[in-house]
């Protein structure tokens, strides 16, 4: 309905600076005000409650640590967390915080209650805050009463948000000039976002359009202010060629601002203004293919293949005022069996929509039209449960007092009308109530509630080699060892063998050498390679070693090659090789790079034979295992039954021979396990793995975080498996404080799904904030810690995003671009992007939520009863 006034705090109470020294040097709780103050109040909050749980903590402590966990919770939104520690513990300023949460789950009666019954005077925040609830409640001069004094005598930033309240009250009241008179005064100033926005509004209901139009260009011109501002200015843009006779233009205004919506806190109002341009066209009405296609699939901003949970939440409820508006229009058309089925559809599919309200309203006046009674009343029962006391009241407790009247229910249909006059704020309609209850309490044979009803009636006034030179073989040898070993210098070696030793027999071998050194080194220098290559002359004669450099040489030219990228031009020149030198001892090699080839190209039975053929033919090769390992993945990415069975039958005989490919064939195990769906085999090969003795921590942090990803899935479809990934996560997690940031990170991001799974998001957004705190300690070192630490800080930011916290998710955002990685720019245009949709630039905005609108009774199609002759 509307937020905490998160900018409406008691003064000395954010952080609880009074702490005693034990609690406030703890890691926790210092954790707990770092993410309050990088806007993760419900990170905040979890972590404050685990504090509270100490059995050694002082009242005082306690209760300090209450307050701090209540006013998270209230800035997170959560109203119910926060009645549920605020019941739990007695602290200083309870009742502005129980009102705070009363406020945030709409029960605004408990929340005005809370702060009339406080028996100490209201503070200004407090008495702000009963300003608001009592306007959101319909009442405008209680609330002017409230709000009047801090606007006399406040302070400047108390008296700013009272001048609001009191040109919010002026302007639903009809007074738009006071309403301006006070928007015009040093309290909001013109560039003040809420102010002129304000001003805008006024200046259209005095019909001074061209001003009202210049306020909103300022407001749209400006930086900040919120994309609710931004979309309240687009809205109110359309009102104003509304009132100059242009509702096409508005309309089509209004259709490409819905068009570019992904999320919007003002769809609500953006449809309603869209539904009355479309009515203020020339007939004939048809209903338009933009909205058929927005209840299909949401707007064309936010299409996307396969959207996040977050955006699917947004087109849903998009989706949601789609169907409610097409069946309004269909209604207004005189289609009501297709208007009937459309509002049932989001009743049935979107229950906790935002207009569910007025959408159950409505099908309660579709069946009463079609006399399906006994849906109306059902109905009229569920909405009472959930929406008794909010706008429409007195519509649905007339209706379903008019039907149970027809059914003979006269008693019950009293009390329905009794209670519409209880509620309704319009003189007329409360007047037709109390008649009706009146002539139902006749009916019901109850005089004396008869003349009760009566006496009331009448007051009111009617009714997201060794070659001879010993020291130049030295040097070579050196050079030749260092290339070899890939050490530092070795190219620097080579060159200098190559130059102060042209006539050495063995130049040629240090060219080839220096070939091959040119190809690893980053990047690869694979012209200078070619050149040396094409500039060794080989000694005339066919020696062996003249024939081994040949081969060399040939080799080398293969992976300078593969260097290149030609993986189709490997495959061909592996086979000239090969018909070429068909003895030589390279031929292995080539072999399985051809077949490496042949993988790389997703040829997979041309690598399958490949490696099967080095495995077979030189099986007392190093190749052997390896050959076998990689034809494994060969068959089982062929897809078929025989590639899969022979590819684990392979994995279980290199893990049963226990050799170095033991443990990786186990992996492979699991790993084409899950692949393949079978999760309960998949963990098993974990289980082996874990069961390994000596086992080195690495492996065992791998195969652990791999076997909580494997339970993850399983959850999806058994909930303990579920809970069995968050403890393994969780245990893995607290014994391994000392442990790289990669596992911290990588724990971490799948505990955060794992939570989300379990649909304990707030829990989620901890596990996700934790990753980027361990980072300040130990940053990510490499492209792998930084993958997972993307991917929390990323999750992260698609919970915040769920939930509409635009400035906690661009902080975020802004965070992680601050380590250089490959995300990192990602990061920092997502922040922008957030910022610009959401006009976040100057900051955080202390800005007053959205009242609703005085609750306006509605036209009852039921026509006031007649008492019959002689009643």
């Amino acid at each position: 309905m509307f937020r905490a006034l998160s900018h409406l705090l008691l003064p000395g109470l954010c952080f609880s600076s009074a702490l005693i020294a034990g609690v406030v040097d703890r890691a926790d709780y210092l954790t707990a005000r770092q993410a309050l103050a990088d806007g993760l109040p419900e990170v905040a909050a979890v972590k404050v409650e685990r504090l509270l749980k100490d059995k050694g903590l002082s009242k005082e402590d306690a209760a300090l640590l209450a307050q701090f966990a209540t006013e998270a919770w209230i800035r997170a939104g959560d109203g119910a967390r926060a009645l549920d520690v605020a019941g739990a513990y007695d602290f200083v300023g309870e009742p502005f915080w129980r009102a705070q949460a009363y406020t945030l789950l709409g029960r605004l009666s408990e929340a005005r209650e809370e702060l009339a019954s406080s028996s100490a005077p209201l503070d200004e925040h407090s008495q702000l805050l009963l300003g608001r609830i009592l306007l959101a409640l319909g009442e405008a001069e209680a609330a002017r009463a409230e709000a009047q004094p801090l606007f006399e005598n406040g302070i400047p930033e108390i008296r700013r948000h009272a001048g609001q309240l009191l040109a919010e009250i002026d302007l639903r009241s009809g007074h738009a000039d006071q309403a301006l008179k006070l928007i015009e005064s040093a309290q909001m100033p013109k560039g003040h976002a809420e102010g002129d926005l304000l001003r805008a509004r006024a200046l259209l209901d005095l019909g001074r359009l061209a001003e009202a139009r210049e306020a909103l260009h300022v407001v749209l011109g400006a930086s900040g202010g919120g994309q609710q501002t931004r979309d309240a200015a687009e809205t109110l843009m359309a009102e104003i060629w509304m009132r100059e006779k242009q509702p096409i233009k508005a309309y089509e205004h209004l259709i490409q601002l819905l068009d570019d919506s992904v999320e919007s806190n003002m769809w609500t109002e953006m449809f309603d203004a869209l539904d009355r341009t479309w009515r203020a066209q020339p007939p004939p009405h048809r209903l338009p293919s933009a909205v058929l296609l927005w209840a299909a699939q949401g707007s064309q901003a936010q299409q996307s293949a396969d959207p996040p949970p977050a955006l699917q939440r947004a087109i849903d409820h998009f989706r949601g005022h789609a169907w409610y508006i097409v069946a309004r229009w269909l209604q207004a058309e005189n289609r009501p069996v297709e208007a009937v089925s459309m509002i049932e559809a989001l009743l049935r599919l979107q229950p906790d929509h935002p207009r569910t309200s007025a959408a159950m309203r409505m099908a309660m006046d579709l069946h009463a039209a079609a006399g399906v009674d006994s849906r109306v009343l059902e109905l009229a029962d569920k909405w009472r449960e959930r929406f008794s006391g909010a706008e429409g009241s007195a519509g649905v407790d007339f209706l379903a007092g008019s039907i149970l009247f027809r059914l003979g229910e006269h008693q019950q249909a009293e009390e329905s009308f009794q209670a519409a006059s209880n509620v309704t704020l319009d003189l007329s309609e409360r007047r037709r109530s109390l008649f009706n209850a009146a002539v139902a309490a006749s009916k019901a044979a109850d005089a004396v509630l008869f003349l009760g009803l009566m006496a009331q009636l009448e007051a009111t006034g009617g009714a997201h080699s060794g070659t001879g030179d010993s020291a130049a073989d030295l040097q070579l040898e050196k050079a030749l060892e260092a290339a070899a070993k890939r050490r530092d210098g070795a190219g620097d070696d080579l060159r200098a063998f190559i130059n102060s030793r042209s006539t050495h027999p063995r130049i040629a071998e240090a060219q080839v050498a220096l070939a091959e050194w040119l190809l690893i080194t980053l990047p690869p220098r694979v012209d200078e390679s070619r050149a040396i290559l094409d500039a060794i002359r080989i000694p005339a004669g066919e020696s062996v070693q003249a024939e081994a450099l040949r081969q060399r040489i040939d080799y080398t030219r293969l992976w300078m090659i593969e260097v290149g990228g030609d993986i189709k031009g490997l495959v061909t020149a592996a086979s000239d090789f090969i018909k070429k030198w068909p003895q030589s001892s390279l031929v292995p090699d080539v072999l399985m790079k051809q077949a490496a080839s042949y993988y790389q190209l997703e040829d997979f039975a041309n690598a399958r034979a490949g490696f099967e053929q080095v495995a077979r033919d030189y099986a007392k090769t190093p190749h052997h295992d390896t050959a076998l390992y990689f034809a494994a993945l060969s068959a089982i990415s062929v897809m078929s039954d025989d590639g899969r069975k022979r590819a684990l039958t392979i994995w279980e005989e290199l893990a049963a021979k226990g050799g170095s490919l033991a443990l990786p064939s186990r992996r492979q195990q699991a790993l084409a396990h899950r692949r393949l769906g079978e999760l309960p085999e998949a963990l098993k090969a974990l289980d082996q793995i874990l069961d390994v003795k000596l086992l080195d921590e690495d492996t065992r942090r791998l195969t652990t975080c791999e076997k909580a990803e494997v339970l993850l899935l399983l959850g999806k479809t058994d909930p303990t498996r579920l809970e069995e990934a968050v403890s393994l996560l969780n245990t893995f997690i607290s014994s391994e404080h000392e442990t790289d940031f990669l596992w911290k990170a990588r724990a971490g991001y799948t505990l955060a799904v794992a939570l989300h799974d379990a649909k304990r998001d707030t829990l989620a957004l901890e596990a996700c904030y934790d990753v980027l705190r361990a980072a300040d300690e130990t940053p990510p070192a490499n492209p792998t810690d930084y993958a997972w630490y993307s991917k929390a800080g990323f999750f992260g930011i698609d919970l915040l995003q769920a939930t509409h916290q635009w400035e906690a998710a661009a902080r975020l955002a802004e965070q992680i671009s601050q380590f250089p990685g490959g995300r990192a720019e990602d990061a920092r245009q997502l922040a922008t992007k957030i910022r610009l949709e959401h006009f976040l630039w100057d900051g955080p905005k202390p800005v007053p939520p959205r009242i609703p609108e005085t609750a306006k009774p509605e036209e009852s199609k039921s026509e006031t009863i007649k008492p019959e002759k002689g009643n």
